[in-house]
């Protein structure tokens, strides 16, 4: 999958707009651009509305995932787009642009609803969350530099599994179906792939709370 290639996440960017087109309706967008432009997907409209998989079956094969949710967040990931639903979701794979914060603050800064805020990184792992109603933008700023900072990432531990083995643990990633790290308990070495080694501390926890259990 390409992350980085701005001519890629262009590509991707305008292959989007030229099958949904953009709206100014907070209630029919589907996804914040870059720029701070909604994504058409007509979600106020039974007849017309599209799904999250709609925009996933666009993507290359190489970006398609296990499933729709790791599928989409190869999509924000590559092109920096954001996730939401206008009665109170909001998923995000990159830091957002300053549009994109603006865009967001006006969209739950009036709303009715409360909105929950899912931050994932690039292995679909979520790092952060937190529930808003009617934030001030500096706190939206507040939490998402803190969900990208390497101190700030806060892992799931119902995303992972721990795995007995012959000679120690596996951590098993449960969305991706994958393991990602073993711990031998001969050496205590810990092995973890490089894109989860914020996950360590997690994995230790697991540990000692399954030598807990066995005592």
């Amino acid at each position: 999958m390409v992350q980085s290639d701005p001519n890629f996440a262009e590509y991707l960017l305008n292959r989007l707009i030229e099958n949904f087109g953009v709206t100014h309706s907070n209630k029919d967008g589907g996804y914040i651009l870059p720029d701070g432009r909604l994504l058409n997907l007509q979600r106020s409209n039974l007849s017309l509305k599209q799904y999250h998989r709609a925009v996933a079956a666009l993507l290359p094969e190489d970006m398609q995932g296990i499933c729709d949710e790791i599928t989409i967040v190869n999509l924000m990931v590559a092109t920096g787009v954001i996730r939401y639903e206008a009665r109170g979701r909001v998923h995000v794979a990159v830091k957002p642009t300053q549009p994109q914060r603006q865009k967001l603050f006006n969209i739950m800064k009036y709303s009715e609803h409360d909105y929950l805020v899912l931050v994932s990184d690039k292995t679909a792992a979520t790092i952060g969350e937190q529930r808003f109603k009617s934030p001030q933008a500096h706190e939206l700023l507040q939490f998402f530099e803190r969900c990208f900072s390497e101190q700030g990432k806060q892992y799931r531990a119902d995303e992972f599994s721990l795995c007995p083995e012959e000679d120690g643990y596996g951590l098993i990633f449960r969305p991706g179906q994958q393991q990602i790290a073993r711990y031998f308990c001969t050496t205590g070495a810990f092995v973890i792939q490089s894109d989860f080694t914020g996950v360590k501390a997690l994995f230790k926890q697991k540990i000692a709370d399954q030598s807990r259990q066995s005592n």
